[in-house]
């Protein structure tokens, strides 16, 4: 991981999570474990999507991850990914964005593993 890319990238805002969880440390590190367990292959499935112009699903998945990035803090993917989401919507693959998003959502992921 180049640690100039990486200083980039913000840690995690739980404010979210924090309020969602209510206190319970048990639901919280739930979450974020639903989330890593989840998120590589909807990471994958963004990737293959749109190498392979299935934009229909390359939209479904995006949008999916959306709320998923919105619970667990990963906020400045955000934008990337609803610009991959409207813009396959109507038909065009966002490939630079794409890229962009898995590399974000991969450092997100890095970050949440450290969290005990």
């Amino acid at each position: 991981m180049n640690q100039n890319i990486r200083n980039s990238y913000p840690a995690p805002d739980f404010t979210l999570l924090k309020e969602m969880a209510e206190g319970d440390h048990d639901f919280f590190m739930e979450i974020i474990s639903l989330f890593l367990e989840n998120a590589p292959a909807m990471v994958t499935a963004m990737k293959d999507n749109s190498d392979n112009e299935d934009l229909d699903k390359l939209r479904f998945v995006s949008h999916k991850i959306l709320s998923d990035l919105h619970i667990v803090g990963i906020k400045y993917a955000i934008g990337t990914v609803e610009s991959i989401e409207k813009s396959a919507a109507i038909g065009i693959n966002e490939r630079d964005l794409v890229k962009l998003a898995v590399e974000m959502i991969n450092y997100g992921i890095e970050d949440l593993k450290k969290v005990k």
